[in-house]
């Protein structure tokens, strides 16, 4: 029989704590410890562009992206055609907005969002892309190699939650944790930086659930034996991921 998920969430605060109670309501133990916290930036010269309707499409990569323009913009957002990267993203996005948002049906990623047909002609076309300080480049890359225009809306950035590793695996274990659910990349590196080197046995016999193929193949390299695909990032989701069917590995 396959033990019933323990489960670590490292996501930003405060979905990680979201999450963790909606497993807790639905009888799965979880520990929430987000390991970056998000800081607000602000960008007036792009924040005018924005709101003086200068765009044709704007992409969003993350909720936290939707949330501090959110906060910056006055009054509604501007008309445009809005993508996002993942379902979670389009739900936020296309609350604030009021307007239809497109997103993969399946790759949430900047694969996935590429493929899509809204992005396959987009010749002088005017692209704002909205996301943290030093995010991905190859969305703005390919669009712009297909001709657009395409900017950076900068509206907030990742900094690192001083931690101690060795205390919090201790918790960790002491708490029978045997998975982790990873939303970027950015997490999954930093999980591996803190735990250090003697504890490296345990964090590699981790299931991990992670978001998108490319970090899969990044949790793979950096020794993790277990890892799981998830259909989507919305906290409902992920819980209806693991009534259906417990975190299974296979």
């Amino acid at each position: 029989m396959k033990p019933t998920p323990c489960l670590l969430i490292t996501r930003f605060a405060p979905h990680a704590q979201i999450l963790a109670d909606k497993l807790k309501n639905n009888g799965y133990a979880s520990i929430a410890q987000p390991l970056f916290k998000v800081h607000a930036l602000k960008d007036p010269k792009m924040l005018r562009s924005f709101i003086n309707h200068e765009y044709d499409i704007v992409i969003a990569v993350s909720r936290n992206a939707v949330k501090y323009t959110h906060q910056q913009l006055i009054g509604s957002w501007p008309e445009a055609l809005y993508l996002a990267v993942g379902d979670a993203t389009q739900k936020q996005l296309n609350k604030v907005t009021n307007q239809l948002v497109l997103t993969p049906l399946s790759q949430f990623d900047s694969e996935g969002l590429l493929a899509l047909d809204a992005l396959q002609s987009v010749k002088s076309k005017r692209i704002l892309i909205l996301r943290g300080e030093g995010g991905r480049d190859l969305l703005a890359e390919t669009l712009s190699h297909r001709g657009a225009k395409v900017e950076f809306f900068q509206t907030y950035k990742r900094v690192k939650i001083d931690l101690d590793g060795d205390e919090l695996v201790n918790n960790w274990q002491q708490a029978a944790i045997n998975g982790a659910i990873i939303s970027s990349i950015e997490i999954l590196n930093q999980l591996f930086t803190l735990v250090s080197n003697k504890h490296n046995s345990w964090l590699s016999e981790l299931i991990l659930y992670v978001p998108s193929q490319r970090v899969a193949i990044q949790a793979t390299k950096l020794g993790a034996k277990h890892v799981v695909l998830l259909p989507s990032l919305d906290s409902d989701q992920i819980v209806k991921f693991f009534k259906t069917n417990n975190g299974s590995r296979e």
